[in-house]
Protein backbone atom coordinates (compact mmCIF):
# COMPACT_ATOMS: atom_id res chain seq x y z
CA UNK A 1 0.00 0.00 0.00
CA UNK A 2 1.62 3.31 -1.01
CA UNK A 3 1.91 6.10 1.58
CA UNK A 4 -0.68 8.14 -0.34
CA UNK A 5 -3.30 5.50 0.43
CA UNK A 6 -2.49 4.96 4.11
CA UNK A 7 -5.60 5.06 6.28
CA UNK A 8 -5.91 7.71 8.95
CA UNK A 9 -6.12 5.10 11.71
CA UNK A 10 -2.90 3.41 10.49
CA UNK A 11 -1.13 6.78 10.34
CA UNK A 12 -2.33 7.67 13.84
CA UNK A 13 -1.20 4.31 15.26
CA UNK A 14 2.23 4.73 13.66
CA UNK A 15 2.49 8.28 15.03
CA UNK A 16 1.48 7.24 18.56
CA UNK A 17 4.08 4.45 18.54
CA UNK A 18 6.82 7.04 17.93
CA UNK A 19 5.68 9.53 20.56
CA UNK A 20 7.33 9.83 23.96
CA UNK A 21 5.10 8.37 26.70
CA UNK A 22 3.50 10.82 29.12
CA UNK A 23 5.19 10.60 32.52
CA UNK A 24 8.66 9.77 31.18
CA UNK A 25 11.34 11.39 33.33
CA UNK A 26 14.82 12.71 32.61
CA UNK A 27 17.69 14.28 34.53
CA UNK A 28 19.18 17.67 33.60
CA UNK A 29 22.30 19.26 35.08
CA UNK A 30 21.84 22.64 36.74
CA UNK A 31 25.34 23.84 35.86
CA UNK A 32 25.68 26.91 33.68
CA UNK A 33 26.91 26.38 30.16
CA UNK A 34 26.25 23.84 27.44
CA UNK A 35 24.80 20.40 28.12
CA UNK A 36 27.44 17.80 28.91
CA UNK A 37 27.53 14.10 29.67
CA UNK A 38 26.23 12.85 32.99
CA UNK A 39 29.72 11.62 33.93
CA UNK A 40 30.99 15.21 33.93
CA UNK A 41 30.79 16.56 37.49
CA UNK A 42 28.45 13.94 38.97
CA UNK A 43 28.40 15.83 42.30
CA UNK A 44 26.56 18.88 40.86
CA UNK A 45 22.83 19.32 41.56
CA UNK A 46 20.37 17.97 38.97
CA UNK A 47 16.77 18.71 38.05
CA UNK A 48 14.33 15.89 37.46
CA UNK A 49 11.86 16.70 34.68
CA UNK A 50 8.73 14.88 33.53
CA UNK A 51 7.14 14.85 30.05
CA UNK A 52 3.48 15.96 30.16
CA UNK A 53 2.73 15.31 26.50
CA UNK A 54 3.74 18.77 25.30
CA UNK A 55 6.81 19.91 27.26
CA UNK A 56 9.23 18.92 30.02
CA UNK A 57 7.97 20.05 33.46
CA UNK A 58 10.23 20.32 36.55
CA UNK A 59 9.45 17.72 39.21
CA UNK A 60 12.23 18.00 41.79
CA UNK A 61 15.83 18.93 42.48
CA UNK A 62 18.36 16.27 43.45
CA UNK A 63 21.65 16.82 45.27
CA UNK A 64 23.74 14.86 42.75
CA UNK A 65 23.52 12.55 39.75
CA UNK A 66 23.02 9.33 41.71
CA UNK A 67 20.14 10.81 43.72
CA UNK A 68 18.54 12.04 40.50
CA UNK A 69 18.84 8.59 38.94
CA UNK A 70 17.11 7.06 41.96
CA UNK A 71 14.27 9.58 41.55
CA UNK A 72 13.90 8.66 37.86
CA UNK A 73 14.37 4.91 38.06
CA UNK A 74 11.79 2.51 39.38
CA UNK A 75 14.50 -0.07 39.95
CA UNK A 76 15.14 1.08 43.52
CA UNK A 77 12.08 -0.85 44.65
CA UNK A 78 13.55 -4.05 43.24
CA UNK A 79 15.68 -6.06 45.63
CA UNK A 80 18.22 -8.64 44.54
CA UNK A 81 17.18 -12.07 45.72
CA UNK A 82 19.73 -14.89 45.52
CA UNK A 83 18.54 -17.97 43.67
CA UNK A 84 19.28 -21.11 45.72
CA UNK A 85 21.67 -23.46 44.00
CA UNK A 86 22.59 -21.01 41.23
CA UNK A 87 26.29 -20.35 40.78
CA UNK A 88 27.23 -18.46 37.61
CA UNK A 89 30.87 -19.47 38.10
CA UNK A 90 30.07 -23.13 38.66
CA UNK A 91 31.89 -26.00 36.96
CA UNK A 92 32.14 -25.77 33.22
CA UNK A 93 34.23 -26.92 30.29
CA UNK A 94 35.46 -23.54 29.10
CA UNK A 95 39.18 -22.79 29.11
CA UNK A 96 38.50 -19.56 31.04
CA UNK A 97 37.08 -21.58 33.95
CA UNK A 98 40.17 -23.71 34.53
CA UNK A 99 42.17 -23.02 37.63
CA UNK A 100 45.80 -22.22 36.78
CA UNK A 101 48.27 -24.80 38.12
Amino acid sequence: MPDDEESLSAWYARREARRRPIGERRVVSLQAGPSRGSHVDPQSPRMVQEWDGHSWQPVSIADDYSAACRAVSALDAAVAVPAPGFNPLGPGTGRHRKIPT
